[in-house]
């Protein structure tokens, strides 16, 4: 049995009663074709493979991979594939409607997040494991000081739910802190018209998180400060409001009024 590599950020979860907790959110049926981050020791992947859903394991780790290929050779629904997850790339016409579950690693999760915005057509429900401290700001919302550029852009696409704590103990090695299982269900998505540029305006807003949301925008895109005043007007806002404090409609508007070229 390969032991974990830091290089990889491994921590296997090693308790049954929690695995099954979190492949229930998945609600699975033989019907179901599941994309499974990071199988590790395959704990996530006997549960899911007992449900009789196809299911597709990318683990990076080659060692892992020849472990997980030999445990579930007999298995036709369970295929484990030696691929990096995040240069993954699903087709509507084989992938629609997946479920995607996952350890996933500190360093990785602002990608992975960012994959599931770009795929949230095809995705049917996700459930991952990612550090409190990280989930808690995925799942906040505006007026919270955990509302973040991340948490907006997730929940353009997807409701976010943390649903419960995951203590060190239940992960081999045992991480410093505690994990939180955050559960993605797919939302009618914002009508944002330049992706692109919104996300320029929130993470410009959330800059210095001290200052004012007109001191972080202030000069932005060539803005004046009397085209600032009135753009708060327009989209409801406080003068001396903070980005914590918006909300994503309000984002939306103020991207939407400050790339209009003229503003009554």
């Amino acid at each position: 049995m390969s032991r974990p590599k830091k290089r990889f950020s491994q921590n296997f979860l090693v308790d049954h009663k929690i695995a099954e907790r979190i492949v229930g959110l998945l609600d699975l049926s033989p019907d179901d074709a599941v994309f499974e981050i990071g199988p590790g020791r395959g704990v996530l992947t006997g549960l899911i493979a007992e449900s009789g859903a196809k299911l597709y394991s990318f683990e990076i780790d080659t060692d892992l991979v020849y472990e997980l290929e030999s445990k579930f050779k007999d298995n036709p629904n369970v295929n484990i594939a030696n691929f990096d997850f995040l240069i993954v790339e699903p087709y509507e016409g084989r992938h629609a409607g997946i479920k995607l579950i996952g350890n996933i690693p500190y360093d990785i999760t602002s990608p992975i997040v960012d994959w599931f915005n770009r795929h949230d057509q095809l995705i049917k429900r996700a459930v991952i494991m990612v550090q409190k401290e990280l989930g808690d700001r995925i799942s906040s919302g505006p007026g919270s000081k955990n509302w973040a550029p991340i948490s907006i852009f997730a929940q353009c696409f997807f409701n976010i739910r943390s649903m419960f704590t995951i203590p060190p103990g239940a992960f081999y090695p045992k991480p410093k802190v505690h994990s939180a299982t955050l559960l993605f269900e797919p939302r009618d998505p914002y009508i944002i018209e330049d992706w692109d540029f919104f996300e320029q305006v929130v993470r410009q807003s959330f800059k210095n998180r001290r200052k004012l949301l007109a001191n972080n925008l202030a000069g932005f895109n060539d803005l004046e400060k009397s085209a600032l005043e009135k753009i708060f007007q327009t989209a409801g806002l406080p003068q001396l409001s903070r980005a914590e404090q918006v909300t994503i409609d309000q984002f939306i508007e103020i991207a939407r009024l400050i790339k209009a070229p003229v503003l009554s």
